[in-house]
């Protein structure tokens, strides 16, 4: 299977260290091709390697990520940026929406959120979110699209109907009926739905020994033993011989899992 490669430009060493072994725990296939420390180092990276996504801070000796999301887009590349930085100024989170970042994070990022942001990445680089593949309907009411929206970006914490329905801007009744009216199924499922739609991606970039403990603390569920029930309810299989059997399907291609 194909692995994310990321830059990541930061200039402080122990921003960089934690930063990459959040990415050696999260064990998502994503890889780190190369880091920088300056502007300079920064566009010879991206220069010198294939990049699927970057991850910069806002203040680096030489210029400022900024400038290098602007020179990267001149050059034609589209991939996802993701901006970290430790200064909380609105002109810069406006320039950097402007330039299409795919996220802009505040410092210090605990580990939780870092995951949180690099599943939001992997689902949004050639494995379409879930509610895009089956349930995304243009004519669908905006609250449900609201609703849809919130589980999409809330997946790993605990979601009440009630708080979606008062975000979403109706009542929970209202929500309730709505879902099973225009999407076929209910609200309680529609969220179960799409946990497991992150748990299939997980299993197929990360390791076979991977725990299933971290992996259901990532997608919302409380811990293996229920994640197994859910996922054999959905899938009529066990997330480990899913993830057996998609590999050995997988690795006659050339594409075996690492260990």
């Amino acid at each position: 299977m194909k692995r994310i490669k990321l830059l990541i430009v930061e200039d402080e060493d122990r921003s960089l260290v934690r930063y990459r072994n959040y990415i050696d725990e999260y064990q998502g296939g994503m890889t780190i091709a190369a880091t920088a420390m300056n502007y300079q180092e920064a566009v010879e990276a991206f220069d010198n390697n294939r990049i699927d996504c970057i991850f910069t801070d806002i203040v680096i000796p030489g210029g400022d990520g900024l400038q290098f999301i602007e020179y990267v887009r001149d050059k034609n590349w589209q991939g996802p940026f993701v901006v970290i930085s430790g200064y909380d100024k609105f002109s810069y989170a406006q320039r950097a929406i402007k330039l299409g970042v795919t996220d802009y994070l505040l410092k210090p990022i605990f580990k939780n959120e870092y995951f949180k942001m690099l599943d939001k990445i992997r689902l949004s680089m050639g494995e379409t979110s879930p509610v895009e593949n089956k349930y995304r309907d243009p004519s669908l009411p905006a609250f449900i699209t609201k609703a849809m929206d919130y589980v999409e970006h809330n997946y790993d914490g605990e979601i009440q109907l009630s708080d979606v329905a008062s975000r979403s801007g109706v009542s929970t009744a209202h929500l309730s009926s709505s879902f099973t009216k225009y999407l076929g199924i209910s609200f309680v499922d529609f969220v179960r739905y799409y946990r497991i739609q992150v748990v299939i991606s997980l299993l197929q970039t990360s390791p076979v020994n991977c725990s299933l403990n971290d992996i259901a603390e990532k997608t919302g569920f409380c811990d293996a033993s229920y994640l197994n029930h859910c996922f054999k309810k959905q899938m009529g299989i066990t997330p480990r011989k899913y993830q057996l059997e998609y590999y050995a399907q997988t690795k006659q291609e050339g594409d075996a899992p690492e260990r």
